[in-house]
């Protein structure tokens, strides 16, 4: 097809349709880049709803390019043009989880729990910015040829905080993934993207809908009266699946207990190659934040020979929750969780062997050779409140920068950095400190409520579950941090016989980036470690 839009994107060949356009594949002549071009078609309805809906595509196409999350579809522009919407997008060599499920029937647990987890990532970062999905399907979730999972088609979807754009009374979607909320003609809300969510994973792992009727009135008169058939082979996901899969929003397994779930589930995947693909160069996996994770979709179950390891302390990190924060897994996944010290660090504390950290440039995974010579030297004490401008690395302390988390720090030299396999975080440990220092920068589900009023909720929410034996609150306070604002909370708790002084300080970034800077240490040895926490704030710096 010879035909241009947008003065720019020359139209090549259909790739799909559905209810809502065709997406095309076309070259972008101004960046010399093939993307994939939504056409955006309404029928049956008169010029002035046309029009309505119209502007209604074009508000939800921007409110989903302000997503930032490596499992959704990059929005790249929006157009309009002949009197409809065109959204042009990255292109994604893949196949959808539908035509992994058509052509191989259930696909493995663990990669089912994978996939689910990248997806339920997808859909946190949409929620937190305000953004609804309402059409979570096989169909919209894309096995990439590069091994990622990504959620796409956000064409559909919602701003919550504008309700004039689902006032157009339209009920979109698939009817066997579709809640029963909807379907009821109540608005969506993010539990409504959950129970889809639940009603593919479902699918996934049994190879066939929950709800599959002979009729679209007979499966929606299913999802309405029927409880789904419990899974046969679902296995460990069951509780997930039916979780989700619970009628009343309210009663609905939360986001944060899923990605919990789905996460340790996912962990016992294997190292096949993704997509049915053999494996090499070309394909290296789900790429998660910088770090390769495989997603196999080969017809028989992985090798679980080698499990995907998660250093105990990261389990235990702080997060923000759209600019605020969430304590990522409870903080029970240190050495010993639930308060039961393990063996290597009954004594220690927890310090892990020395490694030396080998400079070899800007990598994710070891400090650079040099500091830069246009900052200041470090001022002030512990308390002082680091300034916008990072100050320069001291002696013994290397620069290290991190691409995925889009932050630099300096370190001392002879510490390791690691990056979580799952998580967006990272986590710092060395000779001469049982401590570790983490930077997770993951977004959660939890609504911004302020990082002082954040804080103090999410510490209701771990009393309330018991899960810190011996928690005394030193304080929770707010404060300034690259002129943005920001809290510390610092608590101890008890592990086992040891006593455990914890400081997370949480922010967000001018852009709405969520940025949690955690430090743990033996609370015998807080006094002479806590200058760690202070070099590790005082030299961190956005890129």
């Amino acid at each position: 097809m010879d035909r241009e839009v947008g003065g720019r994107y020359r139209l090549i060949e259909p790739l799909g349709e559905g209810g809502m356009g065709v997406v095309w594949r076309a070259h972008d002549r101004l960046l010399d880049r093939t993307v994939a071009v939504k056409e955006v078609r309404y029928t049956g309805v008169g010029d002035a709803q046309r029009a309505d809906l119209n502007r209604r595509t074009i508000r939800e196409a921007r409110a989903a390019g302000r997503l930032d999350h490596p499992s959704v579809v990059v929005i790249h522009d929006v157009v309009e043009e002949d009197g409809r919407p065109w959204i042009v997008m990255q292109l994604v060599p893949s196949r959808s989880l539908a035509q992994a499920i058509g052509e191989r029937g259930p696909l493995p647990v663990e990669q089912v729990a994978l996939i689910g987890e990248r997806v339920l990532g997808a859909l946190r970062a949409a929620h937190a910015t305000g953004v609804l999905h309402r059409d979570v399907k096989p169909e919209n979730v894309l096995l990439a040829d590069d091994g990622r999972v990504v959620l796409t088609d956000f064409g559909i979807a919602t701003l919550e905080a504008e309700p004039g754009l689902t006032a157009t009374g339209g009920l979109v979607g698939t009817p066997a993934y579709m809640p029963p909320e909807r379907l009821n003609g109540e608005p969506a809300r993010p539990e409504s993207d959950l129970w889809s969510l639940g009603a593919t994973l479902y699918a996934a792992a049994e190879g066939a809908p929950a709800y599959r009727r002979d009729s679209w009135a007979a499966t929606v008169a299913a999802i309405l009266r029927d409880e789904p058939a419990p899974p046969v082979r679902a296995g460990a996901l069951t509780p997930v699946i039916m979780g989700l899969l619970r009628r009343d929003p309210a009663a609905r397994m939360p986001a944060g207990e899923a990605a919990h779930l789905l996460r340790g589930i996912a962990s016992t995947t294997g190292h096949a190659a993704p997509s049915g693909h053999p494996a090499g160069p070309g394909h290296p996996g789900l790429v998660h934040a910088g770090h390769t994770v495989p997603v196999p979709v080969t017809g028989s179950r992985p090798s679980v020979g080698r499990r995907l390891a998660v250093p105990a302390a990261l389990v235990a990190v702080a997060v923000l929750a759209a600019g605020g924060a969430l304590l990522a897994a409870r903080m029970t996944g240190f050495p010993g969780g639930n308060g039961t010290p393990s063996a290597a660090t009954a004594t220690t504390g927890g310090a892990t062997p020395p490694v030396t950290a080998t400079p070899a440039g800007p990598s994710d995974d070891s400090p650079t050779a040099q500091a830069s010579a246009t900052r200041k030297p470090p001022t002030g004490g512990p308390s002082a409140t680091p300034a916008a401008t990072a100050t320069a690395a001291p002696a013994g302390w290397v620069p290290y920068r991190s691409s995925a988390g889009g932050f630099a720090m300096a370190v001392p030299a002879r510490w390791k950095v690691t990056k979580h396999p799952t998580r967006d975080s990272v986590t710092v440990r060395g000779p001469g400190s049982p401590g570790a220092f983490i930077v997770e920068w993951t977004v959660p589900d939890q609504p911004w409520l302020g990082p002082v009023r954040h804080w103090q909720g999410l510490e209701r929410e771990i009393l309330g579950r018991g899960e810190f034996p011996g928690y005394h609150r030193i304080g929770i306070g707010a404060t300034t941090y690259l002129g943005r604002p920001a809290a510390d909370w610092e608590f101890t708790w008890r592990r086992g016989g040891t006593v455990v002084h914890v400081v997370n300080r949480g922010f967000r970034t001018a852009s709405g980036r969520p940025f949690a800077l955690y430090w743990e240490a033996p609370d015998s040895r807080w006094a002479r470690d806590r200058h760690y926490f202070d070099t590790f704030t005082k030299t961190f710096t956005l890129r």
